[in-house]
């Protein structure tokens, strides 16, 4: 995490401009929260899930962001509170394994505090960057910055420097990752995220989740109990159509 956040800072900062300090904690803040939080959850998670679950329980994010735009100023609807509750029960069924429960909890705790910052990120960018004179390129190595610094102190404290030893394959790879989806996906994400409407942006949020299970499934071989697959992604859908619906109606 701290390799790609680097890299994706690193890319960004030849269109770094002059910006006032309020205006720079406040990038910090939204860079630590959306990408420091988010990548830190999302990866831990990994050890408690399979790579097909934890892209379902993605799902849940546009509702997070639903929510985060209410409490930064859109109309208040019980719906969207009710479409948050089935969302993570939906979640909960397709994750439940014959494996201990503190885990599959754990797993889904984990997820759902990186989607909730994810989510709380984007809204904030939306609300405070996208109103800006500034391009949104020549903010984002500050927002990496953030999430650098958040992510940095974990890293001390887990990780043995010396121990690590990368091949030439694992090298490429986080060159990849850090370049290419962290720093010029969450820019281009970002980006878009300044121009939409937030119904629309909540939807968005959930294109990525057929790919991440056919991924999870067909090139790593996971294997998915499909009645709890069925009704737990059942139960999400019909979450997010009826969020999608109330959106479309209130804006």
């Amino acid at each position: 995490v701290l390799c790609r956040l680097i890299l994706a800072m690193m890319i960004f900062l030849p269109f770094v401009k002059k910006v006032n300090l309020r205006k720079f904690m406040i990038i910090l803040l939204i860079g630590a929260i959306q990408f420091g939080v988010m990548y830190l959850c999302f990866i831990k998670a990994f050890k408690y899930l399979q790579g097909c679950e934890i892209a379902l329980l993605t799902t849940t994010t546009p509702v997070f962001v639903a929510l985060w735009s209410i409490i930064f100023g859109e109309k208040f609807k019980l719906t969207y509170i009710l479409c948050i509750l089935m969302s993570v029960f939906g979640a909960g069924i397709v994750v439940w394994q014959n494996m201990p429960l503190t885990l599959i909890v754990k797993g889904i705790i984990l997820m759902e505090t990186c989607n909730c910052s994810f989510a709380l990120g984007q809204v904030l960018w939306k609300n405070y960057v996208g109103k800006e004179e500034q391009q949104s390129y020549q903010l984002m190595s500050f927002a990496y910055l953030g999430a650098v610094l958040f992510v940095l102190p974990f890293t001390c404290l887990n990780v043995d420097f010396q121990t690590i030893s990368l091949t030439k394959t694992q090298i490429l790879s986080l060159l990849y990752l850090g370049i290419i989806p962290t720093g010029i996906g969450f820019w281009l994400w970002n980006k878009g995220a300044e121009q939409v409407k937030s119904y629309l942006l909540a939807i968005m949020n959930n294109f990525k989740i057929p790919l991440g299970v056919l991924f999870a499934i067909v090139i790593f071989h996971e294997k998915v109990n499909l009645i709890n697959f069925l009704i737990g992604s059942s139960i999400i859908l019909i979450a997010i159509l009826i969020l999608n619906h109330q959106l479309k109606r209130d804006n």
